[in-house]
């Protein structure tokens, strides 16, 4: 269980570094928009990645949800 939530904290970690790079190649040159959309599209897929692993650890028991205040 620690394991799929480390594995889901440094995919975080990767997607906001994907962000962050799209940033830099587009600050540092607007008219190559290809790096942009390139570093765009990674995030946008690690985040359904993300997504799919959180819904199937917590449909095969993984990850358990709880909610606050029980």
């Amino acid at each position: 269980m620690l394991l799929a939530k480390l594995i889901i904290v440094i995919l975080l970690i990767f997607i906001v570094i994907s962000l962050f790079t799209a940033l830099y190649f587009l600050i540092k040159s607007p008219e190559n928009s290809a790096k942009v959309v390139k570093s765009l599209a990674v995030r946008v897929g690690l985040s359904l990645f993300v997504m799919l692993l959180i819904f199937l650890g917590s449909r095969f028991g993984v990850l358990e949800p709880h909610a606050f205040g029980q």
